[in-house]
């Protein structure tokens, strides 16, 4: 604590630019906020609305905007990309909004485009968090412009390795020297916790339990997995856990083909964590953890992060991360960094296509994989590793000593 103090004087307010505003949901994101507030930094942040849960936080100030405002943007900065436009957007927010800050954070690309605005306004360093890549050859020349503008005075950046590191600062033109590699990853092991999902589903206690989590998108190969349920072993199970709840009535088209199956094979929760931390009791009695990736390319609007972004996806999969901080073997497709490493250190099956999940369902020695997952996520995932080095980066940005 007596650091946290020292360091208090330079750091003080930050200002978090942050379109999807699923700041408890997306773990790395979480645990930097949470080494921010430990510093004793008050942070406001700026975001889009939506039906996410956005709890109180101590030392958090919540800036959201509506969806007018949204599509404002939308048309501003992915339609015209006009630059007095793009500077008078973000003046006006300034002016109406936003405080004196000692650093500011744009994640993606339209906080990073507001944030090198704010800079140049404020004359304040900001740096960029990428948890998504946007191509060139998925937009347009045009489209990126003004991202590629924007990383020019970026004081760092943070990408989840170097696969997503070396496509990123291609795409973006960015200084190498600047950049800070942070796996899309939460602080320390899960515990399991005492009030499971699966009992609460009324999971027969005999019964081995996969999960899907996260989003169910068709990028998601949720469908797909659906269809193969039926093939399964007898003494395998699956519970759909969709992020921000609603399972269900998402997936009520798909469920109408598996109405035998329901609360039998396939079991639907509806529930919904407040934060990414409150996955205790999801993954309580969980035996594996699926986490198939499908892209999907094409310039159309839903597909700029859908097809080389997840191509080239490596190390920044939350589900995947999760699942294993918790000590849940994974199956798991070829795309990512994440195929290689399970081979290598046998923390989970690699699958081509979801009708191989079956085979991987009897392979896996549940005690064996348990370990090699706890240990993976211990000594290469974990925020904990970082921490200390990025608080350290993150003084320097602010003393302008890197």
């Amino acid at each position: 604590m007596r650091e946290a103090s020292q360091h208090h004087n330079t750091l003080k307010r930050i200002l978090i630019l942050h379109k999807e505003g699923n700041l408890f949901n997306n773990p790395s994101l979480k645990c930097i906020v949470d080494l921010l507030l430990y510093h004793g930094c008050a942070i406001d942040y700026r975001y889009s609305a939506s039906d996410i849960t956005m709890p109180y936080y101590e030392g958090v100030r919540y800036l959201p905007y509506g969806p007018w405002l949204r599509r404002l943007k939308y048309v501003i900065f992915g339609n015209y990309y006009f630059k007095p436009f793009v500077f008078l957007s973000v003046l006006t927010e300034k002016i109406a909004y936003y405080k004196n800050y000692d650093l500011i954070i744009g994640i993606d690309r339209l906080g990073l485009i507001e944030a090198s605005v704010l800079n140049k306004i404020t004359r304040v360093p900001y740096i960029f968090i990428s948890f998504e890549i946007l191509f060139e050859d998925e937009t347009s020349s045009r489209f990126k412009l003004l991202e590629k503008e924007a990383s020019h005075n970026v004081a760092m950046w943070l990408v989840q390795d170097q696969v997503r590191a070396a496509q990123l600062q291609h795409e973006n033109l960015l200084n190498l020297s600047k950049q800070f590699l942070l796996p899309l990853a939460s602080a320390g092991l899960g515990m399991p916790g005492n009030d499971r999902l699966r009992d609460r589903l009324g999971i027969p206690k005999d019964k081995k339990v996969a999960i899907v989590i996260g989003s169910i998108s068709k990028w998601a190969m949720t469908s797909q997995i659906l269809k193969c349920v039926a093939d399964w072993p007898d003494e395998w199970v699956l519970i759909i856990h969709a992020r921000y709840g609603q399972t269900r009535e998402m997936l009520s088209r798909e469920l109408d083909n598996f109405e035998n199956l329901l609360d039998h094979k396939i079991f639907i929760s509806n529930a919904a964590s407040d934060m990414v931390d409150d996955m205790g009791s999801v993954f309580a009695g969980i035996s594996a953890g699926l986490a198939l990736y499908q892209p999907e390319y094409g310039k159309d609007s839903n597909g700029h992060y859908l097809g080389m972004n997840l191509q080239h996806l490596g190390l920044a999969s939350g589900k995947i991360s999760t699942y294993l901080r918790y000590g849940i073997p994974v199956i798991i497709n070829e795309v990512g960094l994440y195929a290689d490493e399970a081979r290598k250190f046998r923390f989970g099956c690699v699958v081509e296509r979801p009708e191989q999940i079956k085979d991987c369902l009897n392979e896996i020695r549940h005690e064996e994989y348990h370990h090699a997952a706890e240990n993976y996520y211990a000594n290469k995932l974990d925020f904990n590793i970082y921490r200390e080095n990025l608080w350290s980066r993150l003084q320097s940005v602010v003393d302008n000593t890197y």
